[in-house]
């Protein structure tokens, strides 16, 4: 007897495939955004001549 409540194996692949690629999307939005916060940090401190300070430096 086949049991109809499991998913088939093609459709536990997409599920498997969605999940890394959510994974990477949140992984390269993270990456992508702490470089353009680093770009305006860097730019804000070059017109003001005043460095932040970072952590507990």
């Amino acid at each position: 007897m086949k049991n109809e409540d499991k998913p088939s194996s093609r459709r536990l692949g997409r599920a498997g495939i969605m999940v890394v690629a959510i994974v990477l999307a949140v992984i390269i939005v993270v990456f992508a955004g702490r470089n353009i916060w680093h770009a305006d940090k860097l730019e804000k401190e070059e017109q003001t001549g005043v460095k932040e300070r970072n952590g507990l430096n």
